[in-house]
């Protein structure tokens, strides 16, 4: 019995070990990627908007890497599918800022990924990558996810003065499809599927839950185009941490991403249609 239980912490060092540079490769190339976006939009003003599209591409891209790196720990092959993944964020975002609907270039991402997944299956099974059991989790994340957001709807208009108001349908169409190509869809393969995933096989629900969590938030509130007056931030930090307990625990009982993914996409699509 020790010598199984140190053969599995030398396991999980050799993994750790397997990880922790790659990690700093993607995090050095993500600061890149989004310090050389910043400048060029600060500095050209022809550029104005293509540097903050390449900024969001990289942070994005390197969100999407990241995940790839961590759900295959540190497995050989796992370069080519994070690269492709973070190079379609990029040209997503720029095309996005680039023609008036570029934006639905968005709705690629989920194809780009499950190409590259698929050919990973087994592997990715302990990430969530499968259907999920029973398939009604679907529902019940799209129900999760309207009940939070129309909560946050209701409680920002009474408590805070907030106007829900329906947006234009092309800016609604073009924000939409970047929640459902980027933020949602990087939110779940990374916090939820890679790092909970990760936490849940080696502790238990609740810490795994509450690391994950805690690194989604923080994604979210560095995020530059959320609104940062105190009293929003503070909403946000709320609901935001419901969502991603909710996300987990969805995670947890279906084995699979997908309730979660859709939990995230329905409350930000109703997050939308609030005036802040």
């Amino acid at each position: 019995m020790r010598l199984q239980s140190g053969l599995i912490e030398i396991e999980r060092g050799v993994r750790a070990a397997a990880i922790a540079r790659p990690l700093a490769g993607i995090a050095a190339a993500t600061a890149l990627g989004t310090a050389a976006g910043l400048v060029a939009d600060a500095m050209f003003g022809a550029a104005r908007g293509m540097g903050q599209a390449l900024a969001s591409g990289s942070i994005h891209g390197g969100l999407l890497a990241s995940g790839w790196l961590i759900a295959l720990a540190g497995r050989r092959g796992w370069r080519g599918p994070a690269i492709r993944g973070a190079a379609a964020l990029v040209l997503a975002a720029m095309t996005a800022r680039a023609f008036s609907f570029g934006a639905l270039a968005y709705l690629l991402m989920p194809l780009v990924l499950a190409h590259d997944a698929d050919r990973w299956r087994w592997p990715l099974e302990r990430v969530g990558w499968r259907p999920p059991s029973p398939q009604r989790a679907i529902v019940l994340g799209a129900a999760a996810g309207a009940f939070l957001g129309l909560h946050l709807l209701v409680a920002a208009s009474l408590t805070l003065g907030y106007t829900i108001a329906a947006p234009d349908p092309g800016a609604y169409i073009a924000v939409l499809a970047y929640d459902i190509g980027a933020s949602a869809l990087t939110a779940e393969w990374l916090f939820r599927g890679a790092i909970f995933s990760t936490l849940w096989w080696r502790w238990s629900f609740w810490p795994a839950a509450a690391a994950s969590t805690g690194c989604a938030l923080a994604r979210y509130l560095l995020d530059p185009a959320l609104p940062h007056a105190i009293e929003a931030m503070a909403g946000a930090a709320f609901y935001l941490t419901i969502l991603g307990f909710t996300c987990c625990a969805l995670r947890a009982w279906s084995g699979s991403l997908l309730p979660g993914y859709i939990a995230t996409v329905v409350f930000f699509a109703a997050y939308r249609m609030l005036l802040v």
